[in-house]
């Protein structure tokens, strides 16, 4: 699936993410504690947004009763970058999306979505509306554990190797992403899989930014691809065994 950036811009209009949002007509697909990601009804595109004051309310764990609040630094953030181009996480990320897009080989960038473009939504802020990562069959995908886990010897080996393959890579160009149990495993046609990242560290949350230098990164994310492995009882030399 692939759609040009002209397109997304021209598909959904400001006014009319805004109108789909206020009358509840979206589906809901997932909820960080800053944002929601919405699937649009073309059924190609989601929106990313910061959550609205009502999904604020709904605390760290939705569906938890009763509600656990939000850290009052996550609700002040939301709050004060809802409207602000330059801090608002979305364009964060549109920008390092951008940048990346720019450097990478087309085979690494082809784990991100193949489109995003952000957009100033009148009573929910800076947003992105970008490809929705479903399966073949257009399933919901599951994350790389998810599938590891229920996956029979020859699809862990297959599946094992990715991982590593896209550790490396990321590593080797010191792309800021350190959330491995984000990656996602997206089912292809004849049952193969292509390992997707759909959020990613748009800016580094340190006080001191070292990881600003691309050999803090490298190690950073081999250490953090290397952890989620040891928390499966995986070594990285396992995917190669």
């Amino acid at each position: 699936m692939s759609l040009a950036d002209s397109d997304v811009a021209a598909r959904y209009t400001a006014d009319e993410l805004e109108r789909l949002l206020n009358a509840g007509a979206l589906k809901r697909i997932g909820m960080g504690s800053r944002r929601t990601c919405y699937r649009l009804p073309d059924g190609k595109l989601c929106l990313k947004c910061y959550r609205s004051d009502t999904e604020i309310a709904e605390g760290k764990y939705p569906g938890v009763s009763p509600a656990v609040p939000l850290a009052a630094a996550v609700v002040r953030e939301i709050h004060r970058y809802r409207f602000n181009e330059r801090r608002n996480t979305c364009c964060q990320e549109y920008r390092y999306w951008l940048s990346l897009k720019k450097r990478l080989p087309s085979k690494l960038m082809s784990a991100f979505p193949t489109t995003i473009e952000q957009i100033c939504i009148p009573n929910y802020g800076w947003a992105l509306v970008e490809e929705l990562v479903v399966n073949a069959d257009t399933t919901p995908v599951r994350k790389f554990a998810e599938e590891w886990q229920f996956a029979d010897g020859q699809t862990k080996t297959m599946l094992l190797a990715s991982y590593n393959a896209l550790a490396d890579a990321l590593a080797s160009h010191a792309v800021r992403f350190y959330d491995p149990p984000n990656v996602l495993a997206q089912r292809l046609a004849g049952g193969s899989f292509r390992l997707r990242i759909t959020d990613f560290e748009p800016a580094s949350r340190l006080f001191f930014p070292i990881d600003a230098i691309p050999a803090v990164a490298r190690l950073k994310i081999r250490r953090r691809f290397a952890r989620h492995l040891r928390n499966w009882g995986l070594s990285p030399e396992e995917a190669v065994a």
